[in-house]
């Protein structure tokens, strides 16, 4: 079904505002908030801008998360929260991995696709 770029901005603003506390994850999180990664502090937030689209997509992108990623682990993916309530996740645009020296700071910054 064919949807205009303007809803499909509108759709992707309406999820993007449902959540904006950010964690890490070491795998996709599924629907649970698996594979969550023990960070300091456990969680970010993030400020969503409004969506863009491409013609085909609308993108939102949130504001960078600064989280403390212990030594030796790869952080792939992030979820999305309303509090303590798992909304979502998804994968970063590129894996990360910290070596055996950390722990040390990561950015990671959301994204939410819709078509």
């Amino acid at each position: 079904m064919a949807k205009t770029p303007a809803h499909r901005k509108q759709v992707a603003d309406l999820i993007a505002g449902l959540g904006t506390k950010v964690t890490f994850h070491s795998a996709d999180p599924g629907i649970t908030g698996a594979n969550q990664i023990a960070t300091t502090p456990a969680s970010g937030t993030t400020v969503w801008a409004a969506a863009t689209d491409d013609g085909t997509k609308a993108t939102a992108a949130g504001t960078p998360v600064t989280l403390q990623v212990p030594a030796s682990t790869t952080v792939s993916h992030y979820g999305i929260w309303n509090g303590s309530t798992f909304l979502r996740g998804g994968p970063f645009d590129a894996s990360i991995t910290v070596n055996a020296n950390g722990p040390v700071n990561v950015d990671g910054t959301p994204r939410l696709t819709y078509e």
